[in-house]
Order: structure tokens, then sequence, then C-alpha cells
């Protein structure tokens, strides 16, 4: 029976230009990833959607309640247009990266309760909407058109 490990890689520029690596895997520890050092931090990820419509998606980062996070957010004007690259990453058993995806999100805000500070995002791209200027194919911009559906791109 093998293990599945999965990291993530937290790397946050906040709007006054200051860059935060957290890593949420190896405890106590720092990891490297990209050539770039990662402290160890408690935090969760969660909350991707899509929806039909293709907006955003929005993401949510969870943190514990500590001294260090709410420099975090003072560092970003209250994560507001922060930019964050979140990887995760497959771990193999001898602690060495398998397999890495890195999505990318701008801040949108954060809130605090007693015990949890969450960082809010959406996502970096945004889909093309209704509103895009539409173009139609013709024969003066494309030449002749097939009558069928078989249509080749090259």
């Amino acid at each position: 029976m093998s293990e599945i490990r999965i990291a993530q890689y937290f790397r946050l520029t906040t709007s006054n230009g200051s860059n935060h690596l957290y890593q949420n895997y190896f405890i106590n520890e720092s990891s490297s990833y990209l050539s770039e050092s990662y402290a160890f931090a408690p935090f969760q990820a969660e909350g991707t959607t899509a929806s039909l419509g293709g907006d955003n998606q929005q993401l949510r980062v969870l943190f514990p309640h500590l001294d260090i996070v709410l420099l975090l957010v003072e560092a970003g004007n209250g994560n507001r247009l922060s930019q964050l690259r979140l990887t995760t990453a497959w771990i193999t058993a001898s602690g060495q990266i398998a397999n890495a995806v890195s999505d990318f999100y701008v801040g949108v805000g954060a809130s605090f309760s007693e015990t949890t500070i969450e960082l809010r995002f959406r996502s970096a791209i945004d889909s093309v909407g209704s509103a895009f200027p539409a173009q139609t194919l013709s024969r003066e911009l494309v030449g002749p058109l097939p009558l069928n559906s078989e249509v080749y791109l090259r």
C-alpha cells in the first residue's frame, strides 16, 4: 500500500512588494522549491469553485490566529491585491517532489475570528464573458469555408 503525501507551497507577494514563503508539510523545517526556501506554517487552502458563467474561482487560505499572520495581513494592506502562487506538490516517501501544479490568485481581503485568520483570493485569470467583442468568420477573413463540420486547425 503506497501513501499519498501532499505539500502546499504558499508564495505571497503583498501589495508593498515583500515576499512571504510558507509550506504546510515539513513541520518545523524549511523546504526548498524552485530554488527558494519555504518555512513551515500551519495553513489550509480550500474552496475553489467553478461556475457555468465563467466567474473567477474563489480560494480561502486559513491560518491559526498567530501574530506572524497578523503581520502578513498588515503588510498586504488587508490582503488587497496581493499575488499568490499556490503550488500543490506530491511528495515521495524520501521527501522528494514527484509532481507539482501551481495556481495563481489575487488577494481580495481577509477576515479574523478568535481562532483563525482567513485570507481570501480570486483566480488571476478570468474567463471571456459574453461582452467580449465577437468576430465573425467570413470568406474575406479566412478564405473559403467548408459546408460541413470538417474544420481542421493547423
